[in-house]
């Protein structure tokens, strides 16, 4: 099935918004897509992500991380198994130059149920992918904030 994608350029290093992307603690302050993230945070392990896509109210959904490293961040669900529906969200990060990086974003349904999800919440997700891009920029480039812990 054909993802969801959005992507944008940043001027900022790949540290500094993996640091945003890789520590779950920090998504109630900066993460509009998903707020809280509730489990581990190893790769592998069963988490509570909450999804906030514009328009819904935010919902749970149970998500193993399947990838943490390397500038990718993968996370993959089911709804009773995966012959009817799985989703996966995938965040990566791509370095332009020293300073300027690319962060690509999909968001991809699958299984049996997958063109209604992907007809009902097709604009929420692009939307809410959108914000995330934008939160990233206001978050993760030099100058915009002077420490997420502070």
């Amino acid at each position: 099935m054909i993802p969801f994608h959005c992507e944008t350029v940043l001027q900022t290093t790949t540290d500094r918004v993996w640091d945003l992307l890789s520590d779950f603690s920090l998504y109630p302050q900066w993460n509009p897509l998903f707020p809280k993230v509730t489990g581990p945070g190893t790769v592998g392990d069963r988490h509570e992500l909450v999804v906030h896509l514009p328009g819904i109210d935010p919902f749970t959904v149970p998500a193993t991380l399947e990838h943490k490293a390397e500038g990718v961040l993968t996370w993959r669900s089911t709804f009773l198994g995966r012959p009817l529906l799985v989703w996966t969200f995938t965040c990566r990060i791509e370095p332009v130059s020293p300073e300027r990086l690319k962060v690509r974003l999909n968001w991809e349904f699958g299984g049996v149920l997958a063109p209604l999800f992907r007809f009902a919440l097709g604009r929420p997700v692009q939307e809410g992918m959108e914000q995330l891009n934008q939160a990233l920029g206001r978050w993760g480039e030099k100058g915009n904030v002077r420490c997420m812990r502070c």
